[in-house]
């Protein structure tokens, strides 16, 4: 007992003095959670959580262009340690899944009996129990007549409606499009549908639908970075422990 607790001391001093030695990539991806966070509690305070989430991946880029290598070592460590990496792999996964859960499929809903699904991102605000959509279609016509050399033409509109349903989206459908996303360094079908807009669909709110697409597909290019960041470190790693422990 007393060496597993040793053995968790000296691993919890380790991730401490990770953190303290490359604070700022976790401090900028601290934001992004801020921002999923005050999404989650304040929504009328979107706006807010908007630009706090646009700064933060303005200031990631900026420190990726001076400082690219503080950025890695801050991810994955400088020991090379791969019991280190896996930790931050787990944490960073997690916190990228509270991200877009907290802040954009949280009240969401997806709708797959359309050619494309498509994704309300506020489908379920206000507790609206609301889940189906009736989309009217109309068909124009004009039909050509003659009689006894005279012609005229006739407008026929033809109506046709279409029940859409919606379905929501849970956290662990959302940590495992997460987790594949990060595995594969490609954006899963949920995660792709969600960034894109169809102002052509009936939407709670356009608006914010919009807006929440766009950063939903700002932060996915970031998530994306970070997973090949991940996967070329980890190479490197079993490389050198093959290479010299072997």
């Amino acid at each position: 007992m007393n060496k597993i607790k040793s053995d968790f001391g000296d691993i919890w001093k380790r991730i401490v003095s990770h953190f303290s030695d490359f604070p700022y990539i976790w401090i900028l991806i601290g934001a992004l959670f801020l921002t999923a966070i005050i999404s989650y509690y304040w929504d009328v305070s979107w706006k807010i959580a908007v630009w706090i989430g646009g700064g933060s991946l303005s200031l990631i880029t900026l420190l990726l262009l001076t400082k690219p290598m503080n950025a890695v070592y801050g991810l994955i460590g400088t020991s090379g340690s791969i019991r280190l990496f896996f930790f931050n792999f787990l944490f960073i996964t997690l916190l990228f899944a509270g991200v877009y859960h907290l802040a954009f499929f949280n009240n969401a809903g997806i709708s797959y009996d359309i050619n494309q699904p498509h994704v309300d991102f506020c489908l379920y605000e206000n507790d609206n129990p609301d889940a189906s959509r009736i989309i009217e279609k109309r068909d124009t016509m004009i039909i050509e007549h003659q009689l006894d050399s005279v012609s005229f033409s006739e407008t026929v509109i033809h109506i046709t409606k279409d029940t859409i349903h919606y379905q929501r989206i849970g956290f662990w459908q959302v940590w495992r499009s997460t987790i594949l996303t990060t595995l594969t360094q490609e954006a899963t079908d949920l995660l792709n549908v969600a960034t894109i807009h169809n102002s052509s669909m009936e939407c709670v709110n356009p608006v914010k639908n919009k807006q929440k697409s766009d950063l939903l597909e700002w932060i996915l290019i970031f998530h994306i970075l970070i997973s090949w960041i991940f996967f070329g470190v980890f190479i490197s790693l079993l490389y050198n422990k093959f290479r010299y422990e072997s």
